[in-house]
């Protein structure tokens, strides 16, 4: 499998990435501006504040981050597995360091306000 060039190389690009509108089953392609290196993309989010790494060749959003930086870093170690980035097709992103994949996804994914409240309430009882 052919590996993402480390470090990744920066460049700002123009990009259609689908979002869902509405409460409809359906996906429209929006044009927005971000970063691009490899397959990865960087780009602000289009609800909320924050920024976006998807896997561009499949259109896929792999997590939501507060920094643009912490984004790219993520980007960064992803890049760094070995790993089929280059399938358009999501499920075919496999290789040796899939499960290292899942790990490192689970450990930079930011939890939800749920999450942290609860986490704060049982952190206090002990």
């Amino acid at each position: 499998m052919a590996r993402v060039p480390t470090p990744l190389t920066w460049k700002r690009r123009t990009f259609a990435v689908l979002e869902s509108r509405g409460l409809v089953d359906r996906r429209t392609a929006l044009a927005v501006s971000g970063l691009v290196a490899g397959p990865f993309a960087v780009y602000p989010c289009a609800v909320g504040r924050g920024f976006t790494l998807m896997h561009l060749p499949s259109q896929a959003k792999i997590l939501d981050m507060d920094l643009q930086a912490s984004c790219k870093y993520a980007a960064e170690q992803f890049a760094a597995l070995d790993l089929n980035w280059w399938s358009c097709i999501p499920e075919e992103v496999i290789g040796p360091d899939l499960q290292e994949m899942r790990n490192l996804h689970a450990r930079l994914k930011p939890d939800s306000f749920a999450l942290r409240d609860v986490e704060r309430e049982w952190k206090g009882k002990q």
